[in-house]
């Protein structure tokens, strides 16, 4: 029993790739994914990996179920108990509209918890942690009596509780006593503004009979001996006891690991400024990696809501190789809508009938028909045209134009994202490097790279399956942010070291929580400093030994990086961030030595780009090694994914066993 899974389970494939720590032998496997049902998911990997649950002594999956819950509505009955006076906070929010001036704007979401399941109290904290009002426990119990046997669980929110939690932590004992789910603001986001604090408890505690009910499914079959852990949205792996009191962590559970992956991708290749571009069959995620370092945001889009917690900055987009094509006033769209995993692209002939994506590919001959692979796909090309013939006879073009045109607004949209993380931030997209992965990523990445004027693509070995890598291999992890408020002009360095500590043992508990035996711990600080006053901080890397004259000369001098000037004016250190970690598992090290064979093509395929139809090589994924550049256009195929090398492209293998496109100019 030495085999460690890394699973990505998908909207359409489930994606596993297994590692033998006794042998060093590892084994990949692609499945479909059978929606609201993990067993039956990791049932089947298993099976195709040709393993037992009793062979496997840890498990490692990235799960979209708190996604799915939040996108769809689907939360458990949440009722919230805040502060005297604070009741309306969630329909107040923020006056936040994206279009300002059109009054036939879309009203906004309603808030997540209705009027009538919303309980103020008067227990208070003042905004430096001390008491003005103290808690009357009976005023909670008879909350809780009226609302008995009409809600599924709890979130409580009080005024300034990320100074000092007590009042949360004794209204907490008193609810657990009747109602299993109770969500603490200062244990889920311990920071200022209400709102945004009050928001993240409420889909805390709304997802969590939901994260309880997935991980007591999956602790029923699986053997007690089998570790298990989720990845979460930080970029790290978790328990699931801390993912059952924190499930929100899990809400970009699947996206971080294709991007941690990525991030190891980018160092093989020296690459300091990399964008990763994940495309499933559902949609694709960006994401900007600035020397070997994934952006981290204290807010993320997840369905309607903005949700502040420490998570990997990715950017997704409803476009995927399972995304529907339609045709309508407004020209071609491609997605958000996708085929899923039932019945899928019409070319896998599981009973789709609409155009997608990956029917496109099919057309233009960049994916061909096949009897037999991994995933049990048998590619049928006459599906896939027939799914086109309505839109090629209502535009009145030959279907690979059709087809051709669907490519191009699909990587039209792919390229608006790597533009707002990149050109919109001041990034110059010449300087870096797209990694491609995904079931579909490297089919469409050369093209998508000259749009938005990246020279270079890299696809990484394992491509179609380098979320479940990252799963794999990633150093379990925990961050934890707090607002700590230390200005200038009271600075004390004992007290600095003091929150330093607290935080970072906040961190390590949550980390080590159910993981058993003594285990080192890694941490890395970070505060975030502002001028008082402002609404926003920025990062300044430090460690609890940091000094006020240390900081005050890093915050200026990463303030005139940012902004062109620094003042002498007042500042403050806003809050403090730690992240504990461990040393991830070593999967081995891959290098290829330059061969004197070139590779040879094992076929000669029909391909369409822009230019019309042309003759294109096809290679194994295998025969590509170092020292060999082919030109394009060709194709390289292995058992899980396909890379198409445009005319005018070169593409090399790297010594890691990635390939290297260089784009070179549109033809």
């Amino acid at each position: 029993m030495s085999w460690h899974l890394g699973i990505d389970i998908g909207g359409t494939f489930t994606d596993v790739v297994a590692h033998d720590s006794s042998t060093g032998d590892s084994r990949t496997a692609k499945v479909w994914s059978v929606k609201d049902d993990p067993r039956a998911t990791i049932g089947s990997a298993l099976e195709s990996l040709g393993l037992l649950a009793t062979d496997v002594r840890m498990l490692t999956f990235g799960t979209t179920i708190v996604t799915n819950a939040i996108i769809q509505g689907q939360l458990g009955r949440v009722a919230l108990l805040t502060t005297s006076g604070f009741g309306d906070v969630l329909d107040i929010a923020r006056q936040n509209r994206q279009i300002v001036y059109d009054i036939a704007t879309p009203p906004r979401e309603p808030a997540p918890v209705p009027r009538d399941l919303r309980f103020e109290i008067d227990a208070r904290m003042g905004h430096d942690g001390s008491t003005l009002s103290p808690l009357d426990s009976m005023q909670v119990k008879d909350i809780l009596k009226s609302v008995d046997g009409n809600i599924d669980a709890v979130a409580v929110s009080l005024l300034h509780a990320y100074a000092n939690g007590e009042h949360e932590e004794e209204v907490g004992e008193v609810c657990r006593g009747q109602i299993e789910h109770v969500s603490l603001s200062h244990q889920v986001w311990p920071q200022l503004k209400e709102y945004e604090r009050t928001l993240a408890t409420v889909l805390n505690a709304g997802v969590m009979p939901i994260v309880a009910n997935y991980v007591a499914t999956l602790d029923s079959f699986l053997p007690d001996e089998l570790r298990l852990e989720l990845f979460h949205s930080a970029g790290g792996m978790m328990t699931p006891e801390t993912a059952t009191a924190l499930p929100l962590s899990l809400a970009l559970s699947g996206p971080a690991a294709g991007v941690e992956a990525a991030r190891e991708v980018a160092m093989d290749v020296d690459a300091p400024l990399a964008i990763s571009l994940d495309m499933g069959g559902t949609t694709t995620d960006v994401c900007l990696i600035v020397d070997g370092r994934p952006e981290v945001h204290e807010q993320a889009e997840v369905g309607p809501w903005k949700v502040n917690l420490p998570m990997l900055a990715v950017h997704s987009i409803g476009a995927g190789g399972g995304s529907l094509v339609s045709h309508g006033a407004a020209g071609l769209q491609v997605g958000p809508a996708s085929a899923g995993a039932d019945p899928g692209p019409a070319c896998y002939g599981r009973g789709g009938t609409r155009p997608t994506l990956t029917d496109a590919a099919v057309i233009l001959g960049y994916l061909q028909a096949s009897e037999d692979s991994d995933a049990s796909v048998a590619i049928r090309k006459d599906a896939a045209e027939k799914a086109y013939e309505g839109m090629a006879r209502q535009l009145d073009i030959p279907l690979t134009r059709a087809a051709r045109g669907v490519v191009r607004v699909a990587n039209a949209n792919m390229a608006r994202a790597l533009r707002r993380i990149t050109v919109d931030k001041g990034v110059d997209t010449r300087d870096c490097v797209l990694i491609a992965f995904g079931g579909a990523g490297p089919m469409y990445a050369a093209e998508l790279a000259r749009d938005v004027g990246v020279s270079s693509v890299v696809v990484p070995r394992d491509s179609s399956l380098l979320s479940a890598v990252g799963c794999l291999a990633t150093a379990p992890s925990y961050t934890r942010q707090r607002t700590i408020r230390l200005a200038r002009s009271s600075w004390d360095d004992d007290a600095f070291r003091d929150v330093c500590a607290a935080i970072a043992e906040e961190a390590r508990e949550n980390l080590l929580r159910g993981r058993p035996g003594e285990s080192e711990v890694a941490l890395t600080y970070l505060a975030f400093m502002r001028y008082m006053g402002q609404s926003y901080a920025i990062e300044i890397p430090c460690t609890p030994e940091t000094t006020a004259d240390e900081f005050r000369e890093m915050f200026w001098q990463r303030h005139q990086e940012l902004y062109g000037y620094h003042t002498d004016e007042p500042w403050e250190v806003q809050s403090l961030r730690v992240r504990a970690s461990m040393d991830p598992e070593s999967l081995g090290t891959v290098r290829q030595d330059v061969t004197g064979e070139p590779p040879v093509p094992d076929a000669t395929v029909t391909c369409f780009y822009d230019g019309g139809g042309m003759d294109t090589p096809t290679y194994r994924r295998e025969s590509l090694t170092p020292g060999h550049r082919l030109e394009g256009p060709l194709i390289v195929a292995d058992e899980t994914s396909t890379t198409v090398v445009p005319p005018g492209c070169t593409v090399e293998a790297t010594e890691h066993g990635h390939l290297r496109i260089d784009v070179g100019e549109s033809t």
